[in-house]
């Protein structure tokens, strides 16, 4: 509650209020008194109090969990984020007929129809047809004219309408922020049941100048539908394909038929089609496919899983079974069961299992993740030249095998040298592997990185694997001292032989954070400043007005066909994504932040976690995660 005292009040003047994105201001007697949109505001009067607005069950309360951008003619994605991790791609689909809606997320507001219908009018029917029928999927299909799924999902074993069951899910999808919860509280759909009409592999939904074919892709569920459109060349794969994807109940037999999948999959869509899955606001292409078909066939052959790490997913009640890993080809992972697939006698050693993974992206770069569970990852890149390696960023330093990891890949006849983005703890935290460390010399100031502190803070990136825990007790390596680093700042430039790496100045999200750009390869790693959702939520707005300038300076050195690649989405950026980023800040500064929800952090042991200041703002699929109150 935010309170006021006024000795007394004029009769002759009557108080103005006024009320804008983010303010509430009131003007007696020649005096101005205003505060954050969020709080309660009261006056006191003569000592009686006089509750001018609680915004609770008005104005100020309300939060917007949708935001879209449009990717074709007729395409829109929709995305709802309940926080800045766990997002649903919801599809919107223009006709000339009648309007099509890809899935239905989780359905804790009501808004979604009347979200959609801000995008494309109230003057065609909106149909909706749902990727598979689990709670996050089909939670507001009842808010529209007609729902689709196929009849081989639903009616089902499980009840996707089961209120507790949603909300309970809403508790992991929001990261336990209290705020998102109270709110969806009040206002969930309660009574969403819904009457399904079926969907069966060829069907087309024509909406007039534009027609979606469902394709069948069971294996997440045996009723897993993919919509394609062949005019436009995008198809959207729910949580049938994607970089991470759960096929926890099958069996070796079961891969072998999941990779047949895959290659019917891929034989009915174009070479250059453009993927939309449900849980990263990223599209990617065609290679996501191929490489859950490798996957698909080693694990029907039990092969090559000695190594696999435990991969938790990110609802906590079904966490911490030893027998769930993922397995990685290409930065690309199927989460299964070992039990399901292990071949007689074979045993496993935890210990021995190895948390990286990489994909080749030219003749001369690679990215690496650092696996520490499906949805927290943490991406580096190596930049291959004649006479060097440069490895850019090295983790949490959970383990002293990431030097050899990048040996592994690029041969070890050359010396890796190690160019940090910032001294972010999951970003310098194994540097004491390498013999020559670089720094923005803003950055080398805040080290040493503890090795405690860099525990506590890896365990959420997990999300609090037991597992993982002991594994990053064991091994997590000593912190480098700032004597051991070498300053770099912008425009210097990494020459490894045939190949430069130039170093840009990207403060924002630490003092001395910095991009690294290749000319040759066109390829530029951001790390944490500029991500689909960026986080800025350390800095007041005297620093996040000259954001919108660093985005343009950074642009302006770099050609307009450089593919980008950050730290915590193992998938490349476009342009899209900085100006995308730009445009949030400057509205954020213009206090165009109205239904901004809750931006809950992963780890609930900073103080970031359940602060009602820290909050998301999007622009296009784009997310600004900012302190309202340094603001």
């Amino acid at each position: 509650m935010f309170s006021i005292d006024i000795p007394r009040w004029p009769r002759r003047e009557a108080p103005l209020v006024t009320v804008n994105e983010d303010r509430f201001a009131i003007r007696v007697w020649g005096a101005e008194y205003s505060t954050a949109a969020e709080d309660r505001f009261a006056i006191r009067v003569w000592g009686a109090e006089w509750l001018l607005l609680h915004f609770q069950e008005g104005y100020m309360n309300f939060q917007n969990f949708y935001a879209h951008e449009q990717f074709s003619e007729h395409m829109y994605v929709i995305t709802e984020s309940y926080s800045m991790v766990h997002r649903f791609s919801i599809g919107c689909i223009i006709g000339s007929r009648k309007v099509l809606v890809i899935d239905a997320g989780l359905g804790m507001t009501g808004d979604l129809r009347k979200y959609v219908e801000s995008i494309v009018g109230t003057d065609k029917p909106i149909i909706c047809a749902c990727t598979h029928s689990h709670p996050d999927h089909v939670g507001a299909a009842c808010l529209f004219d007609q729902a689709y799924c196929s009849s081989l999902d639903f009616p089902g074993p499980m009840d996707p309408f089961d209120p507790i069951s949603r909300f309970m899910d809403l508790t992991d999808f929001s990261l336990e922020s209290t705020l998102v919860m109270e709110y969806c509280k009040e206002n969930m759909i309660r009574d969403n049941r819904t009457t399904f009409a079926d969907i069966k592999d060829h069907d087309v939904f024509d909406l007039g100048d534009i027609q979606v074919e469902a394709i069948a892709v069971p294996g997440h569920t045996p009723g897993s539908m993919a919509f394609y459109c062949e005019q436009e060349n995008w198809c959207f794969t729910g949580d049938a394909i994607n970089t991470d994807i759960h096929l926890k109940r099958m069996n070796r037999k079961d891969f072998a038929v999941y990779k047949m999948t895959m290659e019917n999959f891929i034989s009915r869509v174009k070479e250059d089609v453009t993927l939309f899955p449900y849980h990263l606001p990223l599209p990617m292409d065609l290679q996501i496919a191929r490489n859950l078909a490798l996957i698909a066939d080693e694990l029907s052959r039990g092969e090559n899983i000695e190594g696999d790490p435990p991969c938790n997913g990110i609802f906590h009640a079904r966490k911490n079974d030893p027998n769930i890993r993922g397995h990685y080809r290409n930065n690309t992972c199927i989460v299964y069961n070992r039990a399901n697939i292990a071949l007689p006698g074979q045993t496993f050693d935890k210990y021995s299992c190895c948390y990286y993974s990489h994909e080749k992206i030219s003749d001369r770069v690679y990215t690496i993740t650092i696996n520490y569970s499906t949805v927290n990852r943490i991406t580096l890149m190596v930049f291959v030249g004649d006479e060097k390696n440069l490895l850019i960023d090295s983790g949490h330093g959970i383990d002293g095998r990431l030097k050899d990891y990048v040996h592994s890949i690029t041969g070890s006849n050359r010396p890796i040298i190690l160019a940090c983005t910032h001294v972010g703890i999951d970003h310098a935290g194994g540097a004491i592997l390498f013999d020559e460390v670089y720094l923005h010399e803003n950055d080398i100031q805040k080290l040493p990185l503890s090795k405690n502190k860099r525990y506590i803070d890896a365990q959420p990136f997990s999300n609090y694997s037991q597992e993982f825990a002991e594994y990053s007790l064991e091994y997590m390596l000593d912190p480098i001292m700032p004597g051991q680093c070498r300053p770099i700042k912008d425009g210097d430039v990494f020459h490894l032989g045939n190949l430069d790496v130039a170093c840009i100045f990207t403060p924002g999200h630490s003092t001395g954070h910095m991009a690294f750009y290749c000319a040759s390869e066109k390829i530029a790693f951001t790390g944490d400043a500029m991500n689909t959702d960026t986080h800025l939520k350390g800095i007041d707005r005297a620093e996040l007005e000259k954001y919108p300038a660093m985005l343009d300076q950074f642009l302006s050195r770099i050609s307009t066909d450089t593919v980008l690649y950050s730290s915590h989405l193992n998938r490349p950026n476009g342009l899209r994504v900085p100006l995308g980023i730009k445009k949030a800040c400057l509205e954020i500064l213009a206090g165009k932040t109205k239904g901004d929800p809750q931006g809950e952090a992963i780890q609930q042991h900073i103080d970031a976690f359940h602060n009602p200041h820290i909050k998301m703002h999007f622009s296009g699929l784009c997310c600004v995660v900012y302190n309202s109150s340094l603001l």
